[in-house]
């Protein structure tokens, strides 16, 4: 029979148990750091998008582009 401290999966050794901790936390971190980044490019494009939207509709309210220009750069915007 083995004792207190004979079992391998202990957690107290620095063998696989640490190791695997640290995989883990790296891939914890990878994730985490992904979601990040996608969210910001996320924001990015539509805060982009919301501010072509604006200049668009101030050029046709100006007379600077067509009705037909206009939903062309529209349809654009959309995509």
């Amino acid at each position: 029979m083995m004792g207190w401290n004979g079992g391998m999966m202990n957690g107290f050794g620095l063998g696989m148990g640490f190791i695997g901790w640290l995989v883990q936390l790296s891939l914890f971190i990878a994730v985490i750091y992904l979601v990040v980044t996608l969210i910001k490019k996320l924001n990015h494009h539509s805060d982009t998008n919301k501010q072509g939207y604006v200049i668009l509709k101030e050029r046709f309210a100006q007379g600077e582009i067509t009705e037909d220009e206009y939903k062309k750069m529209k349809k654009i915007l959309d995509d």
